[in-house]
């Protein structure tokens, strides 16, 4: 097994080891920190995160609204305040360690406004955000605004390229990464273009020495890829360690945190 070592990432110097965020409290501030603390790369999602009173204990989301409009205000409101909690957590059991991204979902109800409450609310606490289940085009806007740094979640290099060409070209300096999800292996909300069959998954390889080949095109060559999807080992995957083809390259965890003790489930 080659050795590990650390790359940089978000203006730091990490192990390339992230875990993956997973929705509706599941990678939350307890799990995130964990990561974080031993130098990676944690992950909390502020998809439905949870908040806690005084007691620590979670509070109930209850909607009182009469209104479909009303709910939906009550449910941002709960949102920004859950991923402030969340980041609290994670920014206090790091210790100072690796680096805290919140993940959030762009096609959410009221994405931008839920992401931008929760690094309002918790400046200085976030290093990064962690976005896909969409084509986030004002990611890098939100990211730029607050001085951190952004991670789309794309599936193939058309869809960054699209991405760059549209927005994330005019803010080049705070893009940390690109998250590629294999649309076969990944757990997440991928895409597949009309040319590509679900039934007949592809080799991630070579997919991502397009991406990589698309980055290099914008001067992204030192830019990290993380591969998500089908990572349980890092023994599968010695040929993408150091390898100069495919350049800086990071792996995410999304199953495998499940299965610790500071996993909420």
């Amino acid at each position: 097994m080659k050795a590990i070592n650390a790359i940089r990432m978000g203006g730091c110097d990490v192990l390339p080891l992230v875990e993956g965020g997973k929705g509706v409290a599941v990678s939350n501030g307890s799990t995130c920190g964990a990561w974080a603390s031993g130098g990676g790369v944690g992950t909390f999602s502020a998809v439905n995160a949870d908040s806690y009173d005084a007691d620590g204990r979670v509070i109930r989301q209850i909607y009182h609204g009469k209104t479909r409009l009303e709910r939906h205000e009550e449910l941002v409101a709960y949102g920004i305040s859950g991923g402030i909690a969340q980041a609290r957590e994670a920014h206090e059991r790091a210790g100072g360690q690796g680096r805290i991204h919140c993940n959030i979902l762009w096609e959410m109800g009221g994405a931008e406004r839920v992401v931008r409450g929760i690094l309002e609310g918790a400046k200085g606490l976030i290093n990064g955000i962690t976005c896909g289940a969409g084509m986030p085009y004002r990611l890098a806007d939100i990211a730029k605004d607050f001085g951190v740094f952004y991670y789309p979640i794309v599936s193939s290099g058309r869809a960054f390229s699209a991405l760059w060409k549209r927005s994330y070209g005019k803010t080049r300096e705070w893009l940390g990464g690109v998250v590629y999800e294999d649309p076969w292996l990944a757990g997440g909300h991928n895409g597949l273009s009309n040319s590509e069959d679900p039934l007949k998954p592809e080799d991630p390889y070579p997919r991502v020495l397009k991406l990589r080949q698309q980055m290099r095109e914008f001067g992204l060559d030192d830019t990290p890829i993380i591969m998500a999807g089908g990572v349980w080992w890092l023994e599968e995957w010695q040929d993408w360690i150091d390898n100069p083809e495919l350049g800086p390259i990071a792996f995410q965890f999304g199953t495998r945190p499940l299965l610790t003790q500071e996993s909420p489930i």
